[in-house]
């Protein structure tokens, strides 16, 4: 064991790709404190030795301050939200080619390798939740690679809208009684904003977004 769960990314937010996936709902997996890293306390580098594939996918990360009612509003899931981060998971694939269907990503250990958050957006009593969601939803997202554009995107690749793939995702886990259900303290990541570029030992990545306040985020590999 050891392994201890700090919150949970979800997979598979692009609906367009499930046909091929064999899947009809998003996908979940747990992170870990030894996998989550915060870039404004200074985890600005990864070392990708060992990792299989490597894809980088820029994503709107969630910290809970409670659970989740599983309505499938994002208004009401954003009522569960403590802070909003630009952040990006690197994920690492065992299959050739990046060819699986969705059983087989979930037995790959949901594909995760690192988590890192970048500065947080504190969500205050003088905000307008549905103001924020429709911002999440309309906001669109850019990554570089060595300050080259590599990929474009936004909020409505990810089930529509980032705080929509939190609300289904309450849905998904409360119908898994076998797993805990989302909890104050976990961080959510909610999904790729953009397709994921693969990544090599060297590579400087830098996403932003444009539309919501959320500062840019820059890792070094």
């Amino acid at each position: 064991a050891g392994m201890v769960a700090v919150g949970r990314k979800i997979g598979f937010t692009n609906p367009v790709a499930w046909p091929g996936m064999e899947l009809n709902t998003p996908v979940w997996g747990y992170v870990y404190r030894t996998t989550v890293f915060d870039t404004t306390a200074g985890a600005t580098h990864h070392d990708l030795t060992g990792a299989l594939q490597p894809k980088i996918e820029p994503e709107i990360m969630f910290g809970l301050k409670s659970g989740v009612i599983g309505t499938g509003n994002p208004v009401a899931a954003l009522q569960s939200v403590e802070w909003i981060a630009l952040g990006y998971e690197i994920v690492s694939c065992p299959y050739p080619e990046w060819k699986f269907k969705g059983v087989d990503a979930v037995s790959a250990f949901g594909l995760h390798r690192a988590l890192y958050v970048g500065p947080k957006r504190m969500i205050t009593a003088n905000d307008d939740l549905a103001d924020i969601v429709a911002r999440l939803g309309s906001l669109t997202a850019k990554i570089y690679k060595n300050d080259v554009l590599v990929g474009e995107g936004g909020g409505n690749i990810v089930l529509g809208n980032p705080a929509q793939a939190l609300a289904a995702l309450a849905i998904v886990v409360a119908n898994q009684p076998q797993f805990a259900p989302l909890a104050a303290g976990e961080i959510i990541s909610s999904g790729t904003l953009t397709p994921p570029p693969a990544i090599v030992s060297g590579d400087r990545i830098r996403a932003e977004v444009v539309g919501f306040d959320l500062a840019p985020v820059e890792v070094a590999l």
